[in-house]
């Protein structure tokens, strides 16, 4: 009976993938009307679903533009000439493979959810807001364990 027990359970962990498949959830917002996001660094597990959600915090009463997304690279070199082209484009960047995820723009006190799979291989991986003037301050790094 026992041995029974255990084909079953192994049986219904293979079928299930062997692990969950929910994602990890990440709440990212604006620091107010600053160019700086509210979290620095996160950590998400290698191959693993993951959920970006970004709150624009900008008081609505803030004059001006204060337009925030989230773009991770897969390659921080290209980083610079990526962010020159979405600057460029009014904030928005454009597909790139050495882009992992891009969200849209959001506006003040707007929110956006972002979806992707964490990368296999473990590593830093930066995260930038590509509004104009933004990505000097705004930036900060997913560490995939």
């Amino acid at each position: 009976m026992k041995k029974w027990i255990s084909i079953v359970v192994i049986l219904f962990f293979v079928a299930c993938g062997g692990a969950s498949s929910e994602p990890q959830i990440i709440n990212i917002g604006s620091l107010g009307s600053e160019m700086k996001y509210d979290l620095n660094e996160f950590t998400v597990k290698a191959g693993a679903p993951v959920k970006i959600i970004l709150k624009n915090n900008t008081p609505l009463e803030y004059q001006g533009d204060m337009k925030h997304n989230i773009v991770i690279f897969n390659d921080d070199s290209a980083a610079m000439q990526i962010i020159k082209l979405a600057e460029g484009n009014g904030g928005n960047p454009y597909p790139d493979g050495r882009i992992l995820a891009f969200s849209s723009l959001i506006d003040k006190q707007e929110e956006t959810v972002l979806e992707f799979i964490a990368p296999k291989k473990p590593g830093k991986y930066l995260y930038v807001c590509t509004f104009i003037a933004h990505a000097m301050s705004m930036r900060g790094y997913m560490i995939v364990e």
